[in-house]
This record gives C-alpha cells, sequence and structure tokens, in this order.
C-alpha cells in the first residue's frame, strides 16, 4: 500500500494539539480514489506522563467508518474528535496510539464554488467558453454546478454535462478524475455552443435520462479493467474445398452458444471443434471488439445488425481509423484533405447506423515522424485530426475519440541515457513519449481518452537503414536489445506517463508481440525461410501475457481501462510481397497458431493451439 504523509501546507496534512496534554496527531493518507480516501491517524504523546488522550482534528471528508477510536464529526465544519476505546485510551509518555478512517469528499453546496466563464472563441453562430470553478472553502469538495448558457453545446470537454432543452441553463460535474476540486482552488472545463441554436439533421434526439445511462456506462468502463481483440471483423480460414476461405465474425465469436457444432463452420479445413468451443468462452470474457478502417475501406466489410447485437450484449467496437497509415511525408496536401474530410463524413453516416458506445481512435500508430519533428506541423495535423472529429461528432452520438500514440525510443536493457527517465531505456523512454505533446494538447478538448499501442519482435527492419519497398534490410534483436522482458512493466509505465501527462483514461487498442525468432545463419543480410524459427519467441511473447495478467490492478491504478490482442490468429497471407516492418514475422502476430504454412497457405487452419497460455492470461478470468 502506497502511504503518503503529507506536509502541514496542504489540505492533507492535519495536525492538533493540547497545551494540557502536549498530545498531538499526525493523519497519513493511504488510499485515494478521487470522491474518497482513507487515512491513519497518529496520536503522539510528546510529554514523560502517560495520559488518555483526545484529539480535534479537521478531517477532510465526511467519515464512513473509523475504527481503533470513538468519534464524533461535524459534517458542515468537517471538524471530528476522538478518543481511545477501552484498551487503546490511555498513551503512554513518549508512546504512541493510532486510529483509522475512510471518508467521502464532502459535496459542494451554495456558496461554496465560485463559477466565471471566459470566452475563448468566436464566430459567425457559435462560441467556445472556458468555465473555472472555484473552491472557497478549506475543504476539497465534490463539485457539481448549474450555469447558463447562451446556445446549444455541441461539445463539452472534461466535465459531465446535460443542458435544458427549454432555457439551456447547464447542469455539470466533475469525471472519474475530475470530481474533486481542491481547498482554496480551482478546476476548468470548456464548451463549445451553436448560437442561435442549430438543429442537427439526422441526428437522433437524446433525453437526459438517456445522456446519463450512457455516461454511467462510459464511466463504468473507464473506472475498470476490460480485455479484448482485433484481427478484423471477420477472421479468414482455408476452406476443405482448394482456394476458398470460410469467414469467422469476431461478433459470432462472442455471442454464439457453441461454434464448434455450426455446420457452416465445419468446413473449415482442419476443424478442431472442441478447440473452437474453448476459446469462444474465453472470448465471453472480453469487453472490446477491435476493427481497423483504412482509406480504402468498404460498409460492406461490417455487418451492423451483427455489430449491433455485439454492442446490445455490453461489448464496446473499437474502430482504429488509419487512413493515413504509414504514407505521410508532410501535412497532407490540399486534395488530401478534402478526400480525408469526404471520408470523415462517410465514416459519420457509417457510425451514426450504430447506436450505444463505440470508441473511435484516429491513426492508431501515430509514428509519423514527418509531423512529429516539427511543432507547426503537429499544430497543423491537429488541426485536421480536430475537425474530422467534430465533423464525426456533430453527426453521431456516443462516439467517444481518441489519438493512439507509437511507443517508439530506445528499448535497450544497457541504455543508461538520463533522456528515457528511467534506470534503464527498456523500461521506457520519456523523451520519445513526449516528443508529440504538441498535437496531443491541441487535440486534448476533444480526446476522451489517450491510446498507445504495442508491437515488438526479435526481427524486423532495421529502422535505422530499412532498405527499399521489395529488398528490406533485417535486423535481429537480443531479448536485452529489444528488452522483451521489461515490456509488462513498460507498459505499465507508459501509461502512467499519459495519465500524468494529459489526466485522461488511458487504452492499449493493441499489443502485438510476433512469437518467431531469425537467426542470419548464411550472413546474407536476408530473412530466409530456413533461418525462421516459428515459435523461437513463443517463451518470451507468453512471459509477457502473464506478466501483464499478474498486473492488472497495477496496470489500472496507473491509469488503463483495457487492451485487446492486435490478432487472434495467425496470419499465413499477412506480409505476403515482404513490405511490411516486421517482414516474415507478421505471419507470427496471432494468440494462436495452426498447421497452416506461412506464406503458402491462403489462410488459417481450423486446428488451432494456443501458443503456451495466452489465452488464458489474457481471457481465462472475467476482469
Amino acid at each position: 500500500m502506497n502511504m503518503q504523509m503529507v506536509g502541514k501546507s496542504t489540505l492533507l496534512m492535519l495536525l492538533a494539539s493540547s497545551s494540557i496534554w502536549a498530545v498531538s496527531t499526525q493523519v497519513v493518507k493511504t488510499k485515494d480514489w478521487g470522491s474518497g480516501f482513507c487515512a491513519d491517524v497518529i496520536v503522539s504523546n510528546d510529554t514523560s506522563i502517560s495520559q488518555d488522550w483526545n484529539v480535534s482534528f479537521d478531517a477532510q471528508g465526511i467519515i464512513t467508518t473509523l475504527w481503533n477510536a470513538q468519534y464524533t464529526q461535524d459534517v458542515n465544519t468537517l471538524e471530528t474528535k476522538a478518543s481511545g476505546v477501552s484498551w487503546n485510551k490511555t498513551v503512554g509518555a513518549n508512546q504512541t496510539r493510532s486510529f483509522g478512517y475512510c471518508a467521502n469528499v464532502k459535496p459542494s453546496s451554495a456558496g461554496e464554488l465560485k463559477v466565471t466563464q471566459t470566452q475563448e472563441d468566436k464566430w459567425d453562430g457559435g462560441f467556445c467558453n472556458r468555465v473555472t470553478v472555484s473552491n472557497l472553502t478549506a475543504h476539497d469538495l465534490d463539485w457539481k454546478i448549474n450555469f447558463p448558457v447562451k446556445g446549444t453545446i455541441f461539445t463539452l470537454w472534461n466535465a459531465k454535462y446535460v443542458q435544458n432543452a427549454q432555457d439551456l441553463n447547464t447542469d455539470a460535474e466533475g469525471t472519474w478524475s475530475s470530481n474533486v476540486v481542491k481547498a482554496n482552488d480551482s478546476i476548468s472545463f470548456g464548451y463549445c455552443a451553436d448560437s442561435p441554436v442549430v438543429q442537427v439533421v439526422d441526428v437522433p434526439v437524446v433525453t437526459s435520462e438517456v445522456m446519463n445511462a450512457l455516461d454511467a456506462f462510459v464511466l463504468d468502463i473507464f473506472s475498470a479493467f476490460d480485455v479484448g481483440f482485433g484481427g478484423g471483423y471477420s477472421i479468414p480460414f482455408a476452406s476443405n474445398v482448394a482456394n476458398e476461405k470460410i469467414w469467422v465474425s469476431s461478433v459470432n465469436l462472442v455471442l454464439d452458444s457453441a461454434i464448434g457444432s455450426n455446420s457452416y463452420y465445419s468446413n473449415i479445413k482442419n476443424f478442431d471443434a472442441g478447440a473452437f468451443d474453448t476459446l469462444q468462452q474465453s472470448l465471453k470474457n472480453s469487453k472490446f471488439l477491435v476493427y481497423w478502417l483504412t482509406d480504402s475501406w468498404n460498409e460492406s466489410w461490417f455487418s451492423v445488425d451483427k455489430i449491433q447485437q455485439a454492442i446490445d450484449a455490453g461489448y464496446v467496437p473499437v474502430f482504429n481509423y488509419w487512413y493515413f497509415g504509414d504514407r505521410l511525408d508532410g501535412i497532407p496536401s490540399a486534395a488530401q484533405q478534402q478526400k480525408y474530410a469526404d471520408d470523415n463524413k462517410r465514416l459519420a453516416t457509417f457510425l451514426n447506423k450504430l447506436k450505444g458506445t463505440r470508441f473511435l481512435i484516429l491513426e492508431p500508430e501515430f509514428n509519423k515522424r514527418s509531423i512529429i519533428s516539427s511543432v507547426d506541423n503537429q499544430h497543423q495535423f491537429a488541426s485536421i485530426l480536430g475537425n474530422a472529429i467534430d465533423t464525426i461528432k456533430a453527426n453521431t452520438t456516443d462516439v467517444y475519440f481518441s489519438l493512439a500514440m507509437t511507443d517508439t525510443g530506445s528499448r535497450g536493457v544497457y541504455n543508461l541515457a538520463d533522456k528515457c527517465g528511467y534506470s534503464t531505456c527498456a523500461l521506457g523512454d520519456k523523451y520519445e513519449w513526449g516528443r508529440p505533446s504538441t498535437i496531443y494538447n491541441d487535440l486534448l478538448p476533444k480526446l476522451d481518452f489517450i491510446s498507445f499501442q504495442e508491437m515488438i519482435a526479435q526481427f524486423s527492419r532495421d529502422p535505422s537503414n530499412s532498405g527499399t519497398w521489395d529488398n528490406p534490410i533485417p535486423i535481429a534483436y537480443s531479448n536485452d536489445d529489444i528488452g522483451v522482458d521489461y515490456l509488462a512493466q513498460r507498459v505499465t509505465n507508459f501509461a502512467f506517463f499519459l495519465k500524468e501527462k494529459y489526466n485522461k483514461p488511458v487504452f492499449l487498442p493493441y499489443i502485438a508481440i510476433a512469437t518467431a525468432s531469425w537467426t542470419d545463419t548464411n550472413a546474407n543480410q536476408k530473412v530466409e525461410e530456413f533461418e525462421i524459427d516459428s515459435i523461437g519467441w513463443e517463451v518470451e511473447a507468453n512471459k509477457v501475457y502473464e506478466d501483464l495478467a499478474s498486473r492488472k490492478d497495477e496496470l489500472q491504478a496507473n491509469g488503463l481501462f483495457g487492451f485487446a490482442l492486435m490478432a487472434l490468429f495467425d496470419n499465413p497471407q499477412h506480409d505476403a510481397g515482404g513490405y511490411q516492418y516486421f517482414m516474415q514475422n507478421e505471419y507470427h502476430f496471432g494468440a494462436l497458431k495452426s498447421s497452416a504454412q506461412s506464406g503458402v497457405d491462403i489462410a488459417s487452419f481450423g486446428n488451432i493451439q494456443e501458443k503456451g497460455n495466452i489465452i488464458n492470461s489474457v481471457f481465462g478470468v472475467t476482469p
């Protein structure tokens, strides 16, 4: 348990003394969940005489439970009086006694908060304001306010709100991370509104009751820890008929009662019904279903009805909107930006066919060095992405937005560079993680959560000399070179870094650990099939997922509300052509393998086998 003694100058140091008995108290905070906390109170006798103790102190919250003492509290002033019980009422000379309590932060009431609004932007027909909520008391307060708005709010950040459709007055309160305003301090949130009121076409009317229910659902997601998986809406398997594929829907994997007894799937080549049934039971413990949208995405790739069934059953679809991919070498041209804007509208139309909570992650591999290398480019690209969010948000409901940072930077165990910010760069690289901060800060009011991704392999293209499209130059790493044994801790550190920097919930929408290894036995700088060990890194991958499973509580405490596997199944055609960054190791990103031959068979076979204990580590126990 992380125990923190808080200084006298802060709210959490509670010091009381008596000139008669010379008994003092120190309060040490032991747990804090935003809207409440627990603390230990140490009663010290600084004299040479044993005496019965009683103390008075400001508890800084409304006590819900107290042990090892008897007490009374004024819930208005929070002044609390405590004295010992029969077995500890006496404190010896120069000795201490202790008791503990848990308390809720006091709800705000009239006169305790000051609310001010400052206009930050204005245009013909709309405006943006910043609202500052100041705590005028000496206590932390769980705040809730009502304030006037001269228009219809179309976006609001860093708070929850409900607006009255008649008088436009708005109720607002903090989110899970901003619900408490400290004593004699302030918090702020912002909103943009249409003025005069603009009726958005084709957007369903959402009642305050429905909005509150959806908010509660999303807050539950952000405050819990869940897992999920990707690999596409429909996953291909080789058929018993040559050159044909059988497609398995991710929704079927979580909703069907028994896929093993379904006659359609029995036509999968080497189909193992028992293995699929076992997999299904594990996947029902998931929450997130991850789908990818490239610049050429097509609505026909998805079944709206099927995805809606999954939403209705409590699953959350996550759309990785990988529009710009790896192709940018600078700010998109005006023509490219227009095509992107047109695609935003097309995507909004598609998303609006679904009802319920959906996550949309823009640029899920934000590793665009041509953008990150220039502050001006970051500002410009942020504007492009911000317009995309505004377009989609104006034409949908219940879509929550993020931008996923790529975990770049050093991973070497023996790299001890100060700029990494850790004892070894294998634990993280704060310098690289901080480089995209301009674009994230620009977009922060529009982002509901922050994302990052992890992809790691024993061999890949050489990042310092990657070669050409058709003739890549490979590099192989030792475990210490790539820091695989530190990856679970690195994930924990990255989540905490993002939470502290941006004060938003954090998500890992996909993690991939390729399970093959390569040794250049003939020293010709080419990856050849006879040099690849298809299971060479299975042990390493398995250890990472087992470590992540054991750290669930720590990950959650550090801001992470979940992660998803990039792929369930190895795809024997994923690197056809040899152009991908991880080269032939792209065949080995799945958590399950089959007897299908990499680069030869058109899709996975049905005799699926788990790699080590990965599936059970991630899904075996309900999060």
